[in-house]
């Protein structure tokens, strides 16, 4: 019975994208491991730091063993009856070989040496899968935001109507975030691939003096590359790239919240995309939820504290400290997977989602032309100055709601207002449409941007 959310049958497929969970896994990651020790056999051979009948012997072990539930009991035995995280995986490799080259299995190499170089390998696989997915959500919104470019509705400040906008507006500006998060993977790439093998304390002293050329070669042939020094205790990259992750679900957060509130019953202006046979709700059976926009809150949370605990993990004592390492074997796999998700919805949503121009007008309308002020006391500012101007709209405005009156209605019936503009003037400057400012050059913009 699966213990985690993200390992159940049931609900699994709503924590992770199956393809990157399935780099997480424990035979896909057991299997990895095992092709770390067996290229790392071949390439100490080649430096004579072990005989090369022992290492053709382990490489060939490695790369044929079965990896079932048979072995990993195995190999959890082992783990449990020496209290060390990789002795039980060793124990099983040496029984499937020679006594002679049983002694030379996972020599000179340390835990952390596997288990960073697989968790960059990994991530390797695990940023491409992102990095598509995040192109198509770059698509969609795209889209969007070039379809909806002119479209008028309330912009919002404060949870209260402030100026008209138009919903393309809206749109580029979560576009240029994704972009933005698009090239920030591309960069990461320059620091991330990093092979991990470098002994006991970092030194190389179990790799002879030919150390660093057997480094390189140890990392060229898993398709990584050597580092520049060994980085037991250096673990920015790793926490850069879940705070890198906590910046991407965060505006992917962003967003399915906004598509939360503008789906508001009462305010109905955007609906997330409607899929025959979803039941909202099993006791009110008229219930259309946001359900994406609401699970994108719920994983997002999740990253962002495993994302802070991935920042307590770059301090680290001398040269190894478990309780940092080991902190990324839960962290680093859970914020990919879930991030993996994230996009996954993201991309969902930003492609299906439905947009009532109609009612975005209605409830700008609605406010009774107080979305207008600035626009009014800005025709107003050449006559009477700028501070002049505010104090008149801001009295009209109080006059006109304990009035109950509309902000038209009380300009309209203002002397001073009216005496300021020709005939036709205010009600040209009464038009929703032509206030929306610079929404569509700034969108036209976000979409010549290159990715």
């Amino acid at each position: 019975m699966a213990a985690t959310m993200i390992d159940c049958v049931v609900f699994g497929s709503l924590w992770s994208k199956r393809s990157v969970k399935e780099l997480f896994d424990e035979v896909p990651r057991t299997k990895t491991w095992l092709e770390i020790l067996a290229v790392l056999a071949e390439v100490e051979a080649e430096y004579d730091l072990i005989p090369a009948d022992a290492a053709l012997l382990i490489a060939k072990v490695c790369r044929t063993l079965t990896v079932d539930d048979e072995f990993l009991e195995e190999v959890r035995c082992g783990r449990e009856e020496s209290g060390h995280s990789t002795q039980g995986l060793i124990r099983a490799i040496q029984r499937r070989l020679t006594p002679n080259s049983a002694r030379w299995v996972y020599s000179g190499a340390t835990v952390q040496d596997v288990t960073d170089t697989w968790l960059m390998i990994a991530l390797r696989e695990a940023r491409r899968i992102l990095e598509r997915d995040l192109e198509e959500v770059d698509c969609a919104l795209a889209m969007l935001a070039r379809r909806h470019r002119d479209t008028v509705m309330a912009g919002r400040t404060h949870g209260q109507h402030g100026l008209p906008i138009t919903f393309g507006f809206k749109v580029a500006g979560w576009l240029a975030e994704v972009r933005r998060h698009r090239r920030r993977l591309r960069e990461i790439a320059a620091r991330m691939d990093v092979a991990q093998l470098s002994g006991g304390v970092g030194s190389l002293s179990s790799l002879g003096p030919r150390g660093l050329d057997l480094q390189r070669q140890f990392a060229e042939r898993l398709g990584l590359r050597a580092p520049v020094v060994s980085w037991n205790t250096s673990r920015d990259v790793f926490a850069e790239w879940c705070t890198l992750l906590t910046l991407v679900t965060g505006t992917a957060d962003r967003i399915g919240h906004e598509v939360y509130n503008l789906q508001r019953t009462e305010i109905g202006e955007v609906k997330e995309g409607f899929v025959a046979g979803t039941i909202g709700s099993i006791t009110m059976p008229h219930k259309r939820n946001p359900e994406i926009g609401e699970h994108l809150g719920t994983l997002s949370r999740i990253v962002r504290h495993l994302g802070a605990a991935m920042l307590e993990g770059l301090v680290h004592d001398h040269e190894r400290d478990g309780r940092s390492w080991k902190t990324e074997w839960h962290a680093i796999p859970e914020v990919t997977m879930l991030a993996s998700r994230v996009i996954e919805l993201l991309k969902g949503l930003a492609s299906s989602l439905e947009v009532d121009e109609v009612r975005m007008r209605a409830n700008l309308e609605a406010s009774g032309g107080f979305a207008l002020s600035e626009a009014i006391m800005l025709a107003l500012a050449p006559q009477l100055g700028r501070d002049a101007a505010h104090r008149l709209l801001y009295e009209t405005s109080i006059v006109a709601r304990e009035r109950d009156q509309t902000l038209i209605e009380a300009v309209r019936a203002n002397a001073v207002i009216s005496a300021a503009f020709g005939e036709g003037e205010l009600e040209l400057l009464l038009d929703y449409t032509f206030h929306t400012g610079l929404c569509g050059a700034m969108v036209d913009r976000v979409l010549a941007e290159e990715p």
